[in-house]
């Protein structure tokens, strides 16, 4: 038996959705991401919501924005993210789909 790779993603494509799947990889982050579908947030009230300490939010927000899946503007004193990769929505879409209601 043979195994032949079809040509539907270049090597380009499958690199730049690696990352984005890599980043989105962790409870935390797909929470993150999920929760700035809405529109826009600073870290102060994402701890809040998900009652972690600010370093570890900032982290993650950290390995998002490396990979593209969200951004950041100054807005005053704060710094509020956004998600702004094209794929993000669809990609927490999907999970929530094919994983209904196991957990919270």
């Amino acid at each position: 038996m043979r195994y032949e790779l079809p040509e539907r993603l270049t090597a380009q494509q499958l690199s730049a959705a690696a990352a984005v799947f890599a980043a989105l990889a962790h409870p935390v982050r797909l929470r993150i991401v999920s929760g700035l579908l809405d529109g826009r947030c600073s870290v102060g009230p994402m701890t809040e919501c998900l009652g972690l300490p600010q370093a570890y939010v900032s982290r993650h927000l950290s390995i998002l924005r490396k990979a593209g899946v969200v951004s950041s503007s100054v807005e005053g004193r704060q710094r509020v993210y956004r998600v702004s990769h094209p794929a993000a929505a669809a990609l927490v879409d999907l999970v929530q789909q094919r994983f209904p209601g196991e957990g919270a």
